[in-house]
């Protein structure tokens, strides 16, 4: 037990609470990493079945390194939102892209251009449909015109 000089027992001192220096910051990224895992478990009561696994190793361990936790919340909080797809595929296809692009790119060097002529970044979002929706009908072409909106919006837009 550390006591402070000058002090004698029972004077109310006890042992250094490191937590009241380090908590806050542990409390929130603990509050982080519950929802990441309750949005998991949302994703994983809809998503494909044999895809479970290839899910984990791409994108759910991402949890355990802190650059990717707020990223990967607003990945996942878009890819939960199963509605959006059915009602407005268009911008819930751009959502996907853009949150993927912020996801991969954690230190913001890819410019929204280079994000949309990246060929490795598109076939990332085809397998993001593939194995959190099951969707196998997204092609190139299709793709291509879902997100030709980005490349026309203004840049305070985007």
């Amino acid at each position: 037990m550390f006591k402070a000089p000058g002090l004698r027992s029972g004077d109310g001192v006890g042992p250094v609470k490191w937590d009241a220096f380090f908590g806050r910051k542990k409390e929130a990224r603990d509050r982080e990493l519950e929802e990441i895992r309750v949005l998991i478990r949302r994703i994983e009561k809809t998503a494909p079945r044999p895809y479970g696994p290839e899910r984990a190793a791409r994108y759910y361990h991402y949890e355990q390194v802190r650059a990717y936790v707020r990223p990967l919340r607003l990945l996942l909080e878009a890819v939960a939102d199963r509605k959006a797809l059915s009602e407005d595929e268009g911008a819930a296809v751009r959502t996907l892209f853009l949150r993927l692009r912020d996801f991969y790119d954690v230190r913001d060097r890819l410019s929204l251009e280079e994000a949309l002529r990246d060929v490795r970044l598109r076939r990332k979002l085809v397998h993001l449909l593939l194995i959190f929706y099951g969707r196998k009908d997204m092609d190139a072409g299709r793709l291509q015109t879902l997100l030709e909106p980005l490349r026309e919006a203004p840049e305070e837009e985007r």
